[in-house]
């Protein structure tokens, strides 16, 4: 049976997931720390969904109170460099692309900057309000508990400042659409040598070709 063709993203798409929600108390300073509840997801890509952000985002920081924005993306934080330097990445695109002034990123344990870190940062870059946004795919313990305890007592270093904690990525197409185009690409360099292939042995061992 034929392989259907991959959902392929034009280089100008810079599609990424995307949710948003209303604010609801996650702490029991409901007045600063709040947490967002998932709605349904934005399927917007490209150069749409960056104008479509970018008048969200006008919208969002004039005439109701909210003053000027900070945006924290935290990942959980990896004993590798490598793996860390490509939340440094991210946050550099989230910003190119968003059109966002204060952006910073954080780990939640391991390395630094932690959040602490990066909601200080922003405070000192002129942030009244720090979103959190969690660089995790689900609302697991780190979602629920660690992350909101670490939120709160950066918090308290900072009277005055409001920070929301965002939802995690979730489900959203276009998480189909980035997981077809690795499937694809998996393919693709596998079928020309270009990419080690595991092979499960009889013995339970992997082996690789």
């Amino acid at each position: 049976m034929a392989r259907s063709a991959p959902v392929r993203s034009h280089p100008e798409d810079g599609c990424a997931p995307s949710t948003s929600g209303a604010v609801s108390s996650c702490s029991g300073n409901a007045s600063t720390v709040t947490r967002s509840q998932l709605s349904r997801p934005s399927q917007l890509c490209g150069a749409t969904r960056r104008r479509v952000v970018a008048a969200a985002s006008a919208d969002a920081h004039s005439g109701d109170g909210v003053g000027k924005v900070g945006v924290v993306i935290v990942d959980h934080g990896s004993r590798k460099k490598a793996s860390n330097a490509m939340l440094d990445e991210f946050g550099a695109l989230y910003s190119e692309i968003t059109g966002e002034e204060i952006v910073e990123v954080a780990h939640m344990e391991i390395a630094k900057p932690s959040i602490a870190d990066a909601v200080a940062r922003c405070a000192e870059r002129g942030a009244s309000t720090v979103v959190i946004a969690p660089y995790f795919l689900s609302r697991g313990r780190h979602i629920q508990e660690d992350i909101p305890h670490l939120v709160e007592e950066a918090q308290k270093e900072h009277p005055g400042l409001r920070c929301i904690i965002a939802d995690p990525i979730g489900i959203d197409p276009l998480m189909v659409r980035l997981i077809s185009n690795r499937v694809a690409e998996a393919l693709e360099q596998g079928g020309s040598g270009k990419a080690a292939v595991a092979a499960v042995t009889a013995s339970g061992h992997e082996a690789t070709a």
